[in-house]
């Protein structure tokens, strides 16, 4: 029994470390399965409860591109690597993306280029660099 079902028989509140896992499990499935509108609210809900989680903004993120929302996309990618202390990948890598696709050439690029500075290893580098050459 997890801790959320445990508190409910409990007659409990769930904590929110409880809440936070079940919204994050179904706002991925809901993006998996292509209801972009239930993910975005859950997504948002994570963000609520850990505004300094990558995976809040990451998701929250990537609801809003897959519904064509480009700018509400890139502001996302973007407070959320401002509240995750500058260092996510994916987020800077995100926001690039957003970027290019609303013309702001420039950015996009130093924003890829930040991307690059912050990966990890060579592979996801050489990912984010050949994101960076399609047109």
């Amino acid at each position: 029994m997890d801790h959320l079902a445990y508190s409910h028989a409990r007659g409990l509140p769930p904590s929110p470390a409880a809440v936070a896992e079940r919204c994050y499990a179904a706002g991925f499935r809901a993006l998996a399965e292509g209801d972009l509108s239930a993910g975005a609210r859950l997504f948002l809900l994570l963000a609520l409860l850990e505004p300094r989680r990558e995976r809040s903004w990451v998701g929250l993120g990537l609801a809003h591109e897959r519904s064509g929302r480009t700018p509400v996309a890139a502001a996302v990618y973007a407070i959320g690597q401002r509240l995750c202390g500058g260092s996510s990948v994916w987020l800077e890598f995100g926001r690039a993306r957003m970027l290019r696709l609303l013309g702001q050439k420039r950015e996009a690029e130093l924003a890829f280029d930040s991307a690059e500075s912050l990966a990890p290893d060579t592979t996801l580098a050489r990912i984010i660099e050949e994101e960076r050459c399609l047109p």
